[in-house]
């Protein structure tokens, strides 16, 4: 039995949406590293994630249940970055306290950043009406 990789997430918690959804559909799913990385989360980067796999024969299947669990799901868009006079931001489930969008995005900290300024403010910007201020 083949299995083919269909999607990769970085922390266990991410897996919540998809597995009820194949076991209520019926396809044989298997999440690759699921245990080693819910144990460190810290060697996600360093074994590629935790895969979701199905078999060959489910796999069309499998991608069409993926796309209809994200294109349902408010969470999908996390992790999308934009850049803004040259500083990236990522998507965040805030609301703009001037026009209340949630089109808000995070200012993405480097390592070093995350490193030497721990509580430094991170500043949000709204994509809908470009307003931009900082959440301690």
């Amino acid at each position: 039995m083949n299995l083919v990789t269909i999607k990769t997430f970085f922390y266990d918690h991410e897996t919540i949406l998809y597995e009820p959804t194949f076991q209520a559909e019926g396809i044989d799913y298997f999440l690759k590293d699921q245990k080693t990385i819910a144990i460190d989360p810290l060697v996600s980067n360093a074994i590629g994630g935790i895969k979701l796999q199905v078999r060959e024969e489910d796999e069309d299947r499998a991608r069409a249940l993926v796309a209809l669990i994200e294109a349902n799901n408010s969470y999908s868009e996390l992790g999308t970055v934009i850049s803004v006079n040259g500083q990236k931001y990522e998507k965040t489930l805030d609301e703009c306290p001037k026009c209340h969008s949630e089109e808000i995005y995070l200012y993405k900290q480097s390592f070093f950043e995350g490193l030497f300024k721990p509580f430094a403010k991170k500043p949000r910007y709204c994509n809908n009406c470009q307003h931009t201020w900082n959440v301690s």
